[in-house]
């Protein structure tokens, strides 16, 4: 196999290019320098606990966050697509007439509503890095622009069809495990990919994606896909190719053997 004219690599974080205990894949600095091709993040995590990786990589391109509600060049937002605010009210009041506790992001202001351990660790990472409002009142949370809802639920698969039945411009959707997402219906990670190859005039053909989750499925619609080795069987299936897992730093050995 060779792919000779691949001019950008895209990869997802959480399972694809990080290792389980969130460090990076540790050939990949070498490897994007020994083949000279950029690579940059499509991302469900937010601008705050994306920075470390920015600066160890040194990214001087585009990146990707919220699952595609926003696209920053350094610490500049150039796209952003919020949740309606109308919906959103409607949303959030059918998770808490649920019991589901949720975590709302905006760029700047992180709104916690109950609580839930695995919400509990995503807000320990975000301390210092932005602010935290705890038991957040609905009415103040849809003034704001939200650009992504986080949700752990065990009986979230029920509660997202009921989300998705009333809503026509808001998307929840399964990010990884029990994780669940709720944005923008025009936001998916493919979406902004698309927008980012048109910022930066590429062609798709010309870009690799890597990925492991339900969430990356949309991108791989957009570029020739990769799928590490420990990503969920719906999106091998729509992978061109598949590498080694996260923990084998499959992103590297993939690029390293066949670019």
């Amino acid at each position: 196999m060779s792919l000779k004219n691949i001019k950008l690599i895209v990869a997802d974080l959480d399972g694809t290019l990080l290792h389980d205990d969130k460090s990076l894949d540790q050939n990949i600095k070498s490897v994007l320098i020994e083949k000279n091709v950029p690579l940059t993040f499509v991302s469900g995590r937010n601008v705050h606990i994306i920075q470390d990786y920015i600066k160890e990589l040194n990214i001087t391109l585009p990146y990707i966050t919220n699952n595609g509600a926003n696209m920053f060049l350094g610490d500049t937002c150039i796209y952003e697509c919020p949740i309606d605010s109308s919906e959103l009210k409607t949303c959030l009041n059918i998770l808490v007439a649920n019991k589901v506790a949720f975590l709302a992001y905006t760029n700047q202001t992180i709104y916690s509503v109950g609580s839930q351990d695995g919400l509990d660790e995503f807000k320990k990472r975000l301390i210092g890095k932005c602010k935290i409002v705890e038991d957040a009142n609905i009415a103040d949370i849809v003034r704001e622009s939200i650009f992504k809802v986080v949700m752990i639920h065990p009986n979230m698969e029920r509660v997202k069809d009921q989300l998705n039945s009333v809503c026509d411009k808001t998307l929840c959707m399964q990010s990884e495990g029990i994780i669940y997402t709720l944005t923008n219906s025009d936001t998916t990670k493919g979406k902004t990919l698309k927008k980012l190859l048109e910022y930066l005039d590429i062609d798709a053909n010309s870009v690799l994606a890597f990925g492991d989750n339900y969430n990356d499925i949309s991108m791989f619609e957009v570029a020739d896909g990769v799928a590490v080795e420990n990503a969920q069987e719906s999106l091998k299936e729509v992978a061109k190719y598949l590498t080694k897992s996260n923990e084998d730093d499959g992103v590297s050995y993939f690029i390293q053997k066949n670019l």
